[in-house]
């Protein structure tokens, strides 16, 4: 009888440890795909935020040349496109943050 509850004491410990990191391992997972998700969602966000500024810089190029020249030559409508497509791509990308912070509250 006196074995049994020694070998009790004995792997009790170890019982205690193992439930304790079962808990932890799966409050870090958790941790983990939510940090995971921010981090997709910054880089969709960078992605926007290039997609703008590349629009921005045609327009302003394109304008620039027209001047220059004293008459648009095509590059405006390149960069009118351009402004179109990363403009439907900041709105979609808004849109779905609107979605996600309603769906929070």
């Amino acid at each position: 009888m006196e074995t049994l509850i020694r070998l009790g004491w004995a792997v009790l410990p170890g019982l205690v440890v193992s439930v304790v990191m079962a808990v932890w391992n799966r409050r870090q997972r958790g941790r983990d795909a939510e940090a995971d998700e921010r981090d997709a969602k910054r880089v969709k966000g960078q992605a926007v935020q290039v997609s703008l500024l590349v629009a921005a810089a045609k327009l302003s190029y394109a304008v620039a040349m027209a001047m220059k020249r004293g008459a648009p030559n095509g590059e405006i409508e390149d960069g009118i496109e351009q402004y179109k497509e990363a403009m439907i791509a900041f709105k979609k990308f808004e849109r779905e943050l609107v979605a996600e912070k309603s769906a929070d509250v």
